[in-house]
């Protein structure tokens, strides 16, 4: 009998390793034990301390323990234990040494995401998401799935999409990698945690070491100081910690985000055009400006009537069309035509609204008879008249009638 025993528990190892039952397949394991042993009952025992010597003493002391079984054993011990008045038929419990996974950490493998979900069923309602690279801790284990814990999140999770193990810790070690980042203007690096020891460097605001230790009121860095790489403390009121693991989110909190990154890529693209737009506007300003100061160089010129040479003569629209035709802008030849171009934005025609190369017109009788240029300052250069030619004149020397902008 008891050599039957011993016979019947070294095939059923051997059987239960072919079967896979070495590597969590129970179910394979039992479809392959056949008679004369029944399997009854496979329990896994979750004690990472269980020891096999002593759980042979435990279920079959009067049996002298059978030594080579301790490397199986590490992972497997199967027992026989036969009903009263059977000599064919036994029990086959199983003990395995495999550690829980409740306690460890897990790894999101996805492209994407991975549905976290209420209950261990794809057809169960969806109460957050692990995005990639999203660090979970497990609680227990459901078959195929895992129930876990991630930031706010808890609930089960799909096994096949996850890594387990140092698998996983390499993955997050690989993926997150702790900084702490300067939010001071000077901050001092010292050779211990506290003000008393020595300072061996100092970072400036918004400098990044790698974390070492985290602590509440020091943080253990390393640092590159002359090439190679030291270790030191900071003052952790004085740094923010980076590079943490990034947890999974419930639908709400996505929900938020996802809002709040629709709001700041809305604020981002209307900030975006605004400084367009205000880039625009500037080199339009500039331009204008520097007809104006083109326009000033031809003071001095003499007063020719019909003339748009700034330098051989002009009369005042002849000079404000030879200005502007030089940077590309063509304008009426006559100063009424101008002032009744529909081509041309109409401002007001005074300090506050004028802007350098705006056109300032005049008239007599409401009739319009004169054109300047403004060029800032409250000032026009315009050709006057055949005694002065070309001039600078205050530009409510004569009351202005209207105004005109070229470049808007």
């Amino acid at each position: 009998m008891r050599n039957r025993k011993y016979c019947r528990m070294l095939l059923c190892l051997g059987t239960a390793a072919i079967a896979g039952i070495l590597y969590g397949n129970e179910a394979k394991a039992a479809e392959t034990l056949k008679k004369p042993l029944i399997t009854k009952e496979i329990a896994m025992a979750l004690n990472a301390h269980l020891d096999i010597k002593s759980v042979w003493r435990a279920v079959s002391a009067e049996n002298q323990y059978i030594e080579g079984l301790e490397d199986i054993g590490e992972r497997v011990l199967l027992q026989m234990r036969e009903e009263e008045e059977s000599d064919e038929t036994g029990e086959l419990v199983l003990f395995s040494r495999m550690k829980s996974l409740a306690g460890t950490r897990v790894y999101a493998n996805v492209t994407n995401y991975v549905n976290v979900r209420q209950k261990a069923s794809t057809s169960s309602e969806v109460v957050g998401k692990l995005y990639a690279g999203n660090v979970a801790t497990v609680i227990e284990e459901a078959g195929d799935w895992v129930y876990v814990n991630s930031g706010n999140v808890t609930g089960y999770v799909v096994k096949q999409y996850l890594l387990f193990g140092e698998e996983a810790e390499q993955a997050i070690e690989k993926r997150y990698t702790p900084k702490i980042r300067v939010n001071a203007n000077t901050l001092n690096i010292r050779s211990g945690a506290g003000t008393g020891y020595d300072i061996i460097g100092t970072f400036s605001n918004g400098a990044e070491a790698e974390l070492l230790e985290q602590g509440k009121e020091w943080m253990k860095i390393r640092f590159s100081s002359g090439g190679s790489g030291k270790t030191g403390y900071v003052c952790s009121k004085y740094v923010v910690v980076t590079g943490e693991p990034e947890y999974g989110e419930t639908l709400a909190e996505e929900a938020s985000r996802i809002a709040a990154e629709k709001k700041a890529a809305a604020e981002a693209l209307a900030k975006k055009e605004a400084e367009k737009k205000a880039q625009a506007e500037k080199l339009k300003i500039d331009t204008a400006k520097k007809v104006a100061d083109y326009a000033k160089t031809a003071v001095g010129t003499a007063y020719v009537w019909g003339g748009t040479n700034l330098y051989k003569g002009v009369d005042c629209s002849g000079l404000c069309y030879a200005a502007y035709q030089k940077f590309g802008y063509t304008l009426p030849r006559v100063s009424r035509d101008m002032a009744a171009s529909s081509a041309l934005l109409s401002v007001k025609p005074d300090t506050a609204n004028l802007r350098a190369g705006d056109l300032v017109f005049y008239a007599s009788g409401g009739r319009v008879d004169h054109v300047a240029m403004y060029i800032g300052d409250g000032k026009v250069v315009h050709a006057s008249d055949y005694t002065t030619g070309v001039i600078i004149s205050r530009y409510n020397y004569r009351t202005p009638h209207s105004a005109k902008r070229v470049i808007y």
